[in-house]
């Protein structure tokens, strides 16, 4: 079971980096920025891409981060937790330099504890604000939970660079 989700995930990655990269005309950004979540442990770090579709759907874009957690230990019980989330977003609203999105997608999760270990699926739903501070870097900030799977709710703020 572990090795056919580690193979899925890698299989994930592949097809989305082999959709992605020949259509470079299309808006891309990079970044991270810092993660605090409900679930154990609570602090992380994430690396986050984002391509826009406004081809596909108007005001639109794709994004995926990869999360790492910063290792915990209570009770004398290690925690370690990292995921992958790949979500849709749609841009509702915007003034001046924000634009305010919702964004829905799917989420898997690895945990890794002294009790138990494993992989689990789960959908994704919340919102995010964008602000642009100049023209290659933005800002951004989204609050967001995990339904079924792992059910940790999420608040991830960093910097994303236009490649």
């Amino acid at each position: 079971m572990k090795t056919y989700m580690i193979k899925f995930i890698l299989g994930l990655l592949l097809g989305l980096i082999v959709f992605i990269t020949p259509s470079f005309s299309q808006p891309m950004t990079i970044g991270g920025g810092l993660i605090l979540e409900t679930g154990r442990p609570p602090f992380g770090i994430q690396v986050k891409g984002t391509y826009d579709t406004d081809f596909i759907f108007k005001n639109s874009r794709l994004s995926a981060d990869i999360g790492f957690m910063f290792p915990q230990t209570v009770n004398l019980r290690d925690y370690n937790r990292a995921f992958i989330n790949i979500d849709a977003n749609y841009d509702f609203y915007s003034i001046e330099n924000f634009t305010f999105f919702a964004l829905a997608g799917i989420n898997i999760t690895y945990y890794n504890s002294t009790v138990s270990k494993g992989f689990l699926p789960g959908l994704t739903g919340g919102a995010g604000v964008i602000y642009t501070l100049t023209d290659n870097m933005k800002a951004y900030s989204e609050i967001k939970n995990t339904f079924f799977g792992y059910g940790e709710a999420a608040l991830t703020f960093g910097v994303l660079f236009k490649l």
